[in-house]
């Protein structure tokens, strides 16, 4: 009896290899130019996405920001009602977090001249009301303002776990993160106030979400937010003085935690997966593609993997978007 319970037991006490966690990450959509049949059909490019989604059946999704084109109008009708119809076809849960051109960029006459501070608060009411995300099957999320009482605006800011890897949002949007240009013509109104109590209100979730990480023993960290960081990098050009403490705090939290750490993001529209920070091989940057390149990234993350990722492009290939500096 002794020899066959043996197997057993050792068998029952050997951990089961942790499962990999896959979901979906894409932005930039739709991007409608002022004629309403292009717009009808960008948006349904963007339903044949959500279908398509659907169909991968991942985890969860994520959308990281830039719900319309820069040149549409920050209308209530667009940046939430048609936002909160394709975002009510993701059948799993959707989390988003927030682009420049929903409310940083609403000053400008192509915009409709709205005012960013107001466009932001009608975002945050209408999606970030509750611990919980989007999507037609809602998940639990940590948000910082129910976890830190200095930073109880920042609704957007969420955190949860899936298979031992720790999910954050940072509310980087593009426009270099709406930092005040000294006073220079084309600073958003508003921004003088809010662009320093938001990106300390950004550091401090950043620390924290890899203090927990650490804590738990997590096997990975990703980081999702709409800005690209490291634009000027590859292009040579561009303001980037709003996402340095980002760049620095982000690089320093990963080569400490030294698992594998991903940022995902949008903004300039192409696929494109690096190491974009000099020293820190552990910290892997995807970037998803966007504005009419309609398509989605299907991350699997198995962390103790030689290679922790594996990426599908899944939706429409036939305006894939070429790498620029557009």
């Amino acid at each position: 009896m002794r020899l066959v319970l043996l197997p057993l037991l050792l068998l029952l006490a050997t951990p089961a290899a942790a499962e990999p966690v896959r979901f979906a990450a894409f932005g930039d959509m739709p991007y409608c130019n002022r004629d309403p049949e292009a717009c009808r059909g960008e948006v349904a490019r963007v339903e044949a996405l959500t279908g398509a989604i659907n169909a991968a059946r991942p985890d969860f999704s994520i959308f990281l920001g830039d719900t319309k084109a820069g040149g549409e109008a920050c209308s209530d009708a667009i940046i939430l009602d048609r936002t909160a119809r394709w975002f009510a076809r993701i059948r799993g849960p959707l989390v988003y977090t927030p682009g420049d051109n929903e409310w940083t960029d609403c000053w400008q006459p192509r915009a409709g001249g709205f005012d960013p501070i107001e466009r932001l608060r009608l975002l945050r009411a209408r999606f970030f009301s509750a611990p919980v995300s989007l999507g037609a099957a809602p998940m639990r999320l940590q948000r910082q303002s129910d976890l830190d009482p200095q930073h109880r605006l920042y609704v957007e800011n969420a955190r949860w776990e899936r298979g031992g890897v720790t999910f954050l949002t940072l509310h980087v949007p593009g426009s270099d993160n709406n930092r005040p240009r000294d006073g220079a013509p084309g600073t958003p109104p508003g921004a003088a106030q809010e662009y320093p109590a938001r990106n300390a209100a950004n550091l401090a979730w950043l620390r924290e979400g890899f203090a927990v990480a650490t804590a738990a023993g997590s096997r990975a960290v990703v980081v999702a937010m709409q800005a690209d960081l490291y634009f000027r990098d590859r292009c040579g050009r561009g303001t980037v003085a709003g996402h340095v403490d980002t760049r620095d705090a982000l690089a320093a939290a990963a080569r400490d935690f030294g698992k594998p750490v991903l940022l995902l993001h949008g903004d300039s529209h192409f696929w494109l997966r690096d190491h974009p920070a000099p020293g820190v091989p552990n910290l892997t940057r995807v970037m998803v593609p966007g504005d009419g390149d309609t398509r989605a990234v299907v991350v699997t993350l198995e962390p103790e993997a030689a290679e922790p990722y594996r990426f599908e492009l899944i939706g429409p290939a036939d305006r894939i978007a070429l790498p620029g500096c557009g």
